[in-house]
């Protein structure tokens, strides 16, 4: 009964405040923004050879999360965000949930310290501390963008930023002669806390700590540099496990810029190291397993001063035992463990059901939100160049990408180009290769016949294809093609049509790699790929402001297999989304 109370109570206080919030202003002590939202989502099987799911199921849930900003005193804030969520079917009071989701305290010190303690979002270089987009983040048409909203969202991704819990550290100084700044960002975080494992054996998982730092100078007009230091480390005396992973990672960059009348021009280099070892208790092996590895980049990158025209050129060379877990962490763990929310087994088989395009663009539980002390799984039919980011290991090559914007704003192009081999081979002397080449256009019919309303189409395109020579065992050749078409419409004052096709084909072979605790190779496994995977989509968006939007959609998608492993499956959804951010 006291819940119930306390509940009705924080409901009643959240909606208040909301109503009071449009008449705060930025200077009071206390103010207030959030988001919220309405979802329902009703999907149906469309294949006659399941009889054993539901024909349909439905879902939903209303959600209002409240940002709580309070200033006890200048230069200081302390956030809070409470969720207050019911799920569709419940009453008032009855499947209610109110949690904090987030609480942070920051400010400055005097004016020069900035501090951050709590839920922190942090981000360094591409190879020390990074948050990589999910695999089909350049080729997300508009119509996916309520999707995506959610999933961003929900994990906490933002700007290839991780989430982590702990205390960040800023600061900076000028100088009048011999550099011109020096800014230092310090950070511990604490991705991970001890858990018991299992309660029969009394196992316990250590505490995991990921610590570093920032050094950027502007050392002239037209010259910088940067250091970057992270270290993933668990604390041995914090569990009970027989060993316990460390590795830090040095990364330094110089960049070069040069400016003329109507270029820039920029050039980086940059190279690191990194270490992975495991430290074992007493009667345990205490030097195996320890590796170290290195990274070199350059780039060179020409934009002009208008931003209309960009084009950049690099080579990159990742060393096979390179490991960063901050940077290499993927969004989506491929794992058979990691099941998807709808329809999760199917077929009268019962078999279960891999992820998808469609899991990928809209099921916000695939998706991970932890640093990972070793590789983790992918597909390679999604990504199989670069599965890890920039810091995928194993790999040197070319890349080139740029974008072009014309000037009334008729059309964008965007491309990219790369490639890249193994530095060494896995399990054989030769080494594959990495062809991909990637391209999206958006074509301004508006523009181009001087209309007011919007009305534009986008197409996008990207093949990979990978190939290693050798005799039949040797042998790899995979082909897959991702193809994303959207055309929207304005019809009336702020309503949109749209309608959005993606497609993901892929055919050939490939070996998947299975590893141990120490993240070595145990084995390899062969598999075939001639699947097709596809979402086609139909919406009305009525925008009433940026941030404020009803989105309707019909969703049809599925995947064809023509190997004995799976059966093929095809579904359809329709859903409505309410999102307000306040």
């Amino acid at each position: 009964m006291n819940n119930y109370v306390l509940k009705i109570f924080l409901i009643s206080f959240s909606i208040f405040q909301l109503a009071s919030s449009s008449i705060s202003q930025q200077n009071e002590k206390i103010w207030f923004d959030g988001l919220g939202r309405s979802y329902f989502s009703r999907d149906n099987v469309l294949s006659n050879e399941d009889t054993i799911s539901p024909n349909s199921m439905s879902s939903g849930y209303n959600l209002l999360d409240l940002n709580v900003h309070v200033n006890p005193i200048p230069n200081i804030e302390v956030f809070s965000q409470v969720r207050v969520q019911n799920q569709f079917g419940g009453f008032f009071g009855s499947g209610t949930e109110i949690d904090v989701r987030q609480l942070t305290a920051r400010g400055t010190l005097k004016n020069k310290v900035r501090f951050s303690i709590g839920d922190i979002y942090l981000k360094q270089n591409r190879y020390t501390l990074y948050n990589n987009d999910e695999d089909l983040h350049l080729y997300g048409s508009d119509l996916y963008n309520s999707y995506k909203s959610i999933i961003d969202y929900e994990n906490f991704y933002r700007d290839n930023r991780w989430r982590l819990q702990g205390l960040q550290v800023d600061f900076s100084y000028n100088f009048d002669r011999f550099i011109r700044t020096l800014e230092f960002d310090l950070f511990t975080t604490r991705p991970r806390g001890s858990s018991q494992l299992n309660s029969t054996l009394n196992t316990f998982q250590s505490d995991m700590l990921l610590s570093g730092g920032t050094i950027y100078s502007q050392i002239s007009k037209s010259i910088s540099a940067e250091l970057n230091y992270t270290i993933l480390n668990e604390l041995p005396n914090s569990g009970t496990q027989l060993s316990s992973v460390k590795n830090p990672i040095y990364q330094f960059g110089l960049i070069h810029h040069y400016s003329a009348k109507k270029f820039n021009i920029s050039s980086k280099i940059q190279a690191g190291l990194s270490e992975k070892s495991w430290s074992h208790k007493v009667g345990h092996d205490s030097v195996s397993h320890n590796r170290l590895g290195m990274f070199f980049e350059y780039k060179s990158e020409l934009s002009k001063l208008d931003t209309l025209f960009n084009v950049s050129l690099g080579y990159r060379y990742v060393d096979p035992n390179f490991r960063s877990s901050a940077a290499q962490s993927r969004r989506i763990d491929m794992a058979e463990s990691n099941l998807n929310s709808i329809y999760t087994i199917y077929s009268n088989d019962a078999v279960v059901r891999p992820i998808s395009i469609f899991d990928i663009i809209s099921d916000q539980n695939i998706f991970n939100q932890n640093i990972s002390p070793t590789l983790m799984n992918f597909n390679p039919i999604f990504s199989n160049a670069l599965p890890y980011g920039d810091a995928t290991p194993n790999r040197v090559g070319l890349f080139v990408d740029g974008f072009y914007k014309h000037k009334k704003k008729y059309f964008n192009i965007n491309f990219n180009t790369s490639f890249f081999s193994e530095v060494i081979g896995q399990g054989t002397p030769r080494k594959r290769t990495f062809l991909t080449f990637s391209q999206w256009t958006k074509v301004n019919l508006n523009e181009l016949f001087n209309q007011r309303k919007e009305f534009n189409f986008s197409l996008g395109y990207r093949n990979q294809i990978t190939n290693r020579e050798g005799d039949s065992i040797e042998s790899i050749n995979l082909n897959s093609t991702h193809i994303d078409f959207k055309i929207e419409k304005e019809l009336l004052e702020k309503v949109y049509f749209n309608f959005s096709t993606k497609r993901i084909k892929a055919i050939g072979n490939e070996y998947l790699v299975s590893r141990d605790d120490f993240d070595e190779i145990l084995t390899f496994q062969e598999v075939n790929y001639n699947r097709t995977d596809y979402l086609h989509a139909l919406g009305i968006k009525y925008q009433f402001k940026r941030d404020v939007y009803i989105d309707v959609q019909y969703n049809l998608w599925g995947s064809e297999f023509n190997f004995a492993n799976f059966n093929d499956f095809d579904f359809q959804r329709v859903i409505f989304i309410f999102s307000i951010k306040l």
